[in-house]
């Protein structure tokens, strides 16, 4: 029930009448408890420092609002994101006054960014301005969105890619030798998120059993860690290769002695977390390592920490790991991703066999019989040699 006496009009809504700044201004909705709401809204408003009177507001002071009023309860990574979108707009209008803001504006924006090569998010700030003129909308500010209508350019999909055959034997080649080979080999081959490893402490690690308890993540916006729960909020054990329980049980025997709590810390100071930056410089002057004989830019080797982590799940696949146990193992929320990556890959397993069934066909066909174990054989060999670009 309303607190607050509103009066009733012919149509059956309720109206009332609100002054801010010696403006009056009237409010109406189709129930009290919904003016209600709006007053209270309006009042909130006031109260962060945002008038309703808003005949000078600019875009951007009231972006500002919205994203502090509704970005509060965001993880920090995901407020900095936000952030880094809605500084895009403000260089285009970010000075603009909202009642004075067009579309054409707002087109421009989106044709300027594609122009720099932004893509994905192009898509992201319109949608931002978007939701932050029809939140102005809805507190009467202005009347309409001037940004819808606006639709969101189509790209092709960047598809993620595993690392190829050549690139995984010389990734674990120069890793085994390296000063952070053990954390691209963690991520390579126990598959968990850059997050998840920069999170881990020396307990986390149990040898005897062979098994990485995942039970949290980091957050590294601003360039400060900050432990958090994992990404589905759920732990979960991963197996460890035999290969790495030597290099981690050096690396425990000399933290423990030292005394470092984490894993993996900066190289700069031991007994800290590594941030977003070292991890930059962790991944570049690893492959600079990787790349120092190879001469040729085109086939130089380039990966993300996430390439690292298809790879696992494509290993996974060829180790035969039913789709719900590799969603387990990945971390996942839901199988689809997981899935999509079986789908595709069961699609070249076809492939190469007809591929090959047509190349045994074709020599058959055209050779006599006892030439054909010869064939054969080449086959085999062909085989042996092939670069599977998984």
């Amino acid at each position: 029930m309303s607190k607050t006496k509103y009066t009733k009009r012919k149509d059956g809504r309720y109206q009332t009448s609100i002054t801010t700044d010696g403006v009056k201004k009237y409010l109406i909705a189709k129930t009290a408890e919904e003016l209600d709401n709006k007053v209270t809204e309006i009042n909130y408003k006031k109260l962060k420092g945002l008038s309703p009177s808003f005949s000078d507001i600019t875009f951007k002071q009231y972006a500002e609002k919205w994203f502090e009023i509704n970005a509060s309860t965001l993880e920090e990574s995901t407020q900095e994101t936000i952030k880094n979108r809605l500084n895009h707009l403000y260089k285009y209008i970010g000075n603009v006054k909202l009642r004075n803001l067009k579309k054409f504006q707002v087109k421009e924006i989106q044709t300027e960014m594609l122009k720099k090569g932004y893509t994905d998010i192009t898509n992201r700030s319109i949608a931002d301005c978007k939701r932050i003129l029809e939140d102005a909308v809805n507190n009467d500010i202005i009347e309409k969105n001037v940004a819808n209508g606006i639709k969101a350019k189509k790209f092709a999909k960047t598809e993620r890619k595993p690392l190829t055959q050549y690139e995984d034997s010389t990734v674990l080649e120069v890793a085994l030798n390296h000063k952070y080979g053990l954390f691209i080999l963690i991520l390579r081959y126990c598959g968990i998120r850059p997050e998840e490893a920069v999170a881990l402490t020396l307990k986390d690690v149990d040898l005897k059993n062979k098994l990485l308890n995942i039970n949290k993540a980091v957050s590294l916006a601003k360039n400060q860690p900050k432990v958090k729960a994992t990404k589905n909020l759920k732990n979960r054990k991963i197996p460890i290769p035999n290969f790495l329980v030597e290099p981690l049980q050096k690396e425990i025997d000399y933290r423990n002695e030292v005394g470092i709590k984490y894993l993996f810390t900066k190289e700069t100071d031991k007994y800290s977390m590594l941030t977003k930056q070292a991890l930059k410089t962790h991944l570049n002057t690893f492959l600079n390592v990787v790349n120092q004989n190879i001469t040729d830019d085109n086939k130089k080797i380039k990966f993300t920490y996430y390439q690292l982590r298809h790879s696992y799940c494509t290993m996974l696949y060829y180790a035969n790991i039913k789709i719900k146990k590799a969603q387990e193992l990945m971390g996942h929320s839901s199988a689809d991703m997981v899935y999509d990556i079986y789908t595709h890959l069961d699609e070249e397993r076809e492939n190469a066999n007809e591929q090959i069934n047509d190349y045994i066909s074709s020599k058959y066909l055209t050779t006599s019989w006892p030439l054909f174990d010869h064939f054969f054989l080449e086959i085999l060999y062909k085989i042996d040699q092939m670069e599977y670009k998984f």
